[in-house]
């Protein structure tokens, strides 16, 4: 099957949730891309502190070939992560030109909210995405039972 097919496929899906359940989509696609993370690495991903586990979630991602690069900044329990080159960048571009206001999802910053959860105690939450060029900002909030 051709990845332009498939490319179709994902976005026609994400185009009819979006219909289906507008700004509520958000709500239910925090674990998109997280399955295969958590079958291929289960907890070898989650460090000792969450700049630990950050660190080994994006050499994880690019090892995948997902991203090229990240850089992140953390100030208390609110983290923004920049991402360069991101495999999922094509589908929220072409998403946005046919009227979808927003990113609707983001695997890589579920992958990072899956594992840092599992790092802090508690999940994280997505509280938005920024796409300038080939690069997007992520800012996720950690809510956390233990300081990592």
């Amino acid at each position: 099957m051709r990845s332009e097919y498939l490319q179709s496929i994902i976005e026609d899906l994400t185009e009819v949730a979006w219909e289906e359940h507008g700004r509520g989509i958000r709500n239910r696609t925090t674990l998109v891309g997280v399955e295969y993370f958590e079958s291929k690495y289960g907890d070898e991903l989650v460090k000792g502190s969450v700049e630990a586990t950050m660190d080994a979630v994006i050499a994880a991602m690019k090892e995948e070939g997902i991203i090229c690069e990240a850089e992140y900044s953390r100030d208390d329990l609110v983290l923004r992560v920049e991402f360069g080159a991101c495999g999922h960048l094509q589908t929220e571009k072409q998403l946005m030109e046919r009227g979808v206001i927003g990113v609707v999802n983001c695997p890589s910053g579920n992958i990072l909210m899956h594992f840092l959860g599992k790092c802090v105690g508690k999940y994280c939450e997505l509280a938005g995405v920024e796409i300038k060029g080939d690069r997007c900002t992520v800012t996720m909030v950690m809510m956390q039972d233990r300081e990592a």
